[in-house]
């Protein structure tokens, strides 16, 4: 038989010490929990929102005065915890001029021009459950879509209305902007104002833009 002492030695593996983690981990397991059960309290995490747009696009090449339009505006926003969430807004905004896809021959204007703007990104919002307002700030990207609408000097089809040959162009947009929210209730908030800083960048014709909105929240999954 072979001897303890001839027995072959096989290095011995240092496992971490379990006792060591699980003091480590436990602290920082118990605060997460009481975050979550605390914090799942006192914010909402589905927000709904419906709110009208007012857009200052600025001043088409060509002429003095600024453009704006004006629209309806849709958004939804998924929050993690009571300082972060993930938003989309969806909106639209209608005049007779926009954005000059191409220059129009002699005689020929523009006419119920449209841009839609689809809008997601990271939205940080201060709130606190026992005060009204509620203060958010937000990076959002997304995509711009514009139809040019023109329509020929005094033309128009047997039914009277007129013909409005199109040119259409996407691009990207860009937002920065902030806003507040006044609750009233456990389910709604007023959006008081929210303000933009908007680029897009459409062919031949960039613009940078300030989108203002107020409307209506309601606010699901929250306590209070």
């Amino acid at each position: 038989m072979t001897s303890a002492a001839q027995r072959p030695r096989f290095p011995r593996l240092r496992l971490p010490r379990v006792g060591w983690i699980c003091r480590s981990l436990l602290p920082v397991c118990l605060v997460a929990l009481f975050s979550a059960r605390c914090s799942a309290q006192d914010f909402p995490r589905w927000e709904i929102s419906g709110a009208f747009e007012y857009d200052i696009i600025g001043r088409v090449p060509g002429r003095s005065i600024t453009v704006t339009t004006h629209g309806p505006e849709g958004g939804l926003a998924y929050s993690f915890n009571r300082y972060f969430r993930i938003a989309g807004q969806f909106d639209a905004g209608f005049a007779n001029r926009i954005i000059d896809l191409r220059v129009l021959p002699p005689g020929y204007h523009h006419y119920n021009d449209k841009m839609l703007l689809g809008f997601v990104g990271p939205e940080f919002v201060f709130r606190r459950p026992d005060r009204m307002l509620q203060v958010y700030a937000h990076y959002l990207t997304g995509i711009a879509y514009a139809r040019d609408n023109e329509v020929p000097p005094d033309y128009s089809t047997p039914t009277g209305l007129p013909i409005a040959p199109a040119a259409t162009a996407s691009s990207w947009a860009n937002a920065v902007g902030s806003g507040i929210d006044l609750k009233f209730g456990h389910q709604a908030s007023f959006r008081v104002l929210e303000v933009d800083y908007m680029r897009t960048d459409f062919p031949n014709n960039p613009h940078s833009n300030w989108r203002f909105l107020t409307g209506f929240v309601l606010r699901l999954g929250g306590g209070k």
